[in-house]
Formats: structure tokens, sequence, C-alpha cells
């Protein structure tokens, strides 16, 4: 069981409950800025969102396999004082309605609004909800019954690659997009036995190298 989250810190959000009966499955973990969406510092108004090529795709392939796709950011903006979870929220309505239209949505969404350097009394606990600490993704997994051992991330930065790996998922894609070609070698050093990191392009690269590994083998149950 996952450990309970710190409501001012950490926004969960399940948007398509698992069915009851359902056994555990797979899941596509994908970062938000620089990877979902084109990196913009501080991500807080509407008219800053710029869906990024391959973002509806990649979900939409999750959602025919069955595979749960979850969002997993860091939102130091909010420890920050630069924007509110309100405005978070805003910014998300409208990304899920963008990747509707590409025939796509989400399982669930995760973000962590601490930071070391803004949130008061920082401690241990904090630190295993912000990537690279594991708690966002063992927490959806908790809650949609994931097996994390056939998941993948998907991210820009070394962060989401460490994450994975602590969370003992399969694998991480690491796409160019946001920052990662900056992160490239460093998110490349942490493969490890039993955990892949594989290097693509774009969310496009990622969807079809996450195919190759048999994720989206699976069909939706009708």
């Amino acid at each position: 069981m996952a450990a309970e989250f710190p409501a001012a810190a950490v926004r969960f959000e399940i948007l398509s409950p698992p069915a009851a009966d359902l056994p555990p499955r797979a899941g596509l973990f994908v970062d938000r800025d620089g990877v979902l969406v084109a990196e913009v510092e501080y991500l807080h108004r509407i008219a800053d969102l710029c869906l990024l090529d391959g973002a509806a795709s990649i979900i939409a392939a999750a959602n025919a396999a069955a595979v749960a796709a979850v969002e997993v950011s860091n939102q130091s903006g909010i420890a920050r004082g630069m924007y509110d979870w309100p405005a978070y929220d805003a910014v998300e309505a409208e990304l899920d309605r963008r990747l509707a239209n590409g025939g796509a949505a989400l399982d669930a969404r995760v973000a962590c609004g601490a930071h070391p350097d803004f949130t008061p009394g920082w401690s241990a606990s904090d630190a295993h909800w912000r990537k690279p600490g594991p708690g966002m993704l063992t927490l959806a997994a908790d809650r949609l019954r994931l097996d994390l051992g056939r998941s993948w991330m998907v991210g820009d930065l070394a962060s989401d690659v460490a994450a994975a790996r602590t969370a003992g998922l399969a694998g991480c894609v690491h796409v160019a997009t946001g920052h990662g070609a900056e992160h490239r070698a460093a998110a490349l050093d942490l493969q490890s036995p039993g955990f892949a990191v594989l290097a693509a392009r774009d969310l496009t690269e990622a969807r079809d190298l996450l195919a190759a590994r048999g994720l989206f083998a699976g069909r939706a149950p009708r």
C-alpha cells in the first residue's frame, strides 16, 4: 500500500477508475512539461500551453491497449508561489480537452508542488514525492492496481528516469524534447540490469519503441 500523500503538496486525480475486477495491468507514466507539452518555464497559463506532436498518439495507443496512461509532474512553481493549484487545474483541464480532440485520455495525473528550496520543513518525506523520488508513481500504481514491473516512463529529465528506476518500472524512454538533449548522457547512465533506458527523439519515436517492446500489445476490454 502506498503511503498517504500530503494533500497540500501533492495533487492526485483519477480520471478513469479501473473496473473492480480488472487484473493488474501495465502503466504508461508520462512527464508533462517538455514531454506532453512544450517546455515553458513554470507553465500556468492556458495561453502558453502547446501540446507536442505525438502526445495524443502515444496516449491513445495506451488507451487502446488497456494500459493506464498517467501524467506525473513536478510543479515547483506551486512551492515558489508563482501560481496555485487552481491555475494548475485550469491548464490540466485544457490539456485534457486537447488530448480528447486527438482521441486520447489520461487515466490519472499526479503532481508534486514541493521543492527543497521553497518548502518549509523540507524532509525525506517530501523528497519521496518529488521526482526523482518514486512516490507519485507508486501512489498511482497502488490506486490504479498497476504492475510496475511491466510499466514504462517517458520523460526528458534524468530525474524522470531515476524515479522510474526507483519505483521498479521496466524502463524509461528518454526523449530529446524539452530539456532532454542536456540530460541525455545522465539519463542513459541510469540504465541497469532489469531496467532499460531507451533514447528517442520525440513522443512518436517513443511510442514506436514501446510498441516494439510489447507495451501496447493488449486490447482494451469492450
